[in-house]
């Protein structure tokens, strides 16, 4: 059964929230600690008043860049009642390629996107007619995390449209259940796990080549992600949490 994704009891995170990830990434036989994510919820004023400002930042470690180099970091703002975005930015550096891409939200009558686009120095805008409900891609992270679970059932799914670039895709979120899972940190966790239909291309060859694991508690915070790409396979695991906004009940003592 398809559940509307639009269906959030109140946000599930809190300003001061930090989550750190370390990155594992596999060819052949051995898993190899690649890089490490930060995900931080902060405060921003915008137009007088008060926004959540929502930030990713991905990079590998100096072992890892003579392979594969990545500086990323994704920002955007979004509004305390709804979480809708306001203002979002990512900035990529990823080996030779380079991209500066922002998106400015108007959910006036008729939504649209204004796009300020930089690739490897070639510099171009434009203007986007988007139907409601669609997001990029950290917004629509924090967005699900925000859920009502309480009714949901194995083998639900959550449509949504995802904004990449100038493109929308129709992609979505299955419930496949509750586990327990272990993580590197040594921690216990009981989880509830979730497949995404993913854009298959550049990095993914099929649609159903992840699973992501979250917290089974009020925060939803994401635990465990494995993925195969085109070439191996990565697995991102949380190292630590802190200001959760309810209490992080998941953990398996």
């Amino acid at each position: 059964m398809e559940v509307s994704a639009q269906t959030f009891k109140e946000p599930a995170f809190k300003v001061g929230e930090v989550a750190v990830y370390n990155i594992y990434y596999n060819l052949g036989f051995v898993w190899i600690h690649a890089g490490d994510v930060e995900f931080s919820v902060k405060n921003v004023n915008e137009n007088g008043e008060d926004h959540f400002y929502l930030q990713l930042a991905g990079y590998t470690i100096r072992s890892f860049d003579s392979f594969y180099r990545i500086r990323d970091t994704f920002h955007v703002s979004v509004t305390k009642d709804s979480l809708l975005p306001c203002n979002y930015r990512e900035v990529k550096h990823e080996d030779t390629y380079f991209c500066d891409r922002r998106y400015h939200y108007n959910f006036d009558s008729t939504p649209k996107v204004y796009c300020d686009f930089n690739r490897k120095g070639v510099k171009s805008k434009d203007t986007l007619d988007i139907a409601a409900g669609v997001y990029d891609l950290l917004t629509i992270c924090y967005r699900f995390r925000s859920l009502d679970m309480s009714q949901v059932k194995v083998g639900d799914s959550f449509p949504f449209k995802m904004l990449y670039d100038k493109d929308t895709y129709n992609l979505g979120l299955t419930y496949k259940g509750v586990e327990n899972i272990k993580l590197r940190n040594k921690t216990k966790h009981n989880a509830l796990k979730f497949m995404p239909k993913l854009i298959t291309g550049d990095l993914f060859k099929k649609e159903d080549d992840m699973v992501i694991y979250v917290s089974n508690d009020e925060n939803h915070v994401p635990l465990y992600i494995e993925a195969k790409i085109k070439v191996g396979s990565v697995k991102v695991m949380l190292n630590s949490v802190k200001n959760t906004k309810y209490p992080f009940t998941s953990q398996i003592k």
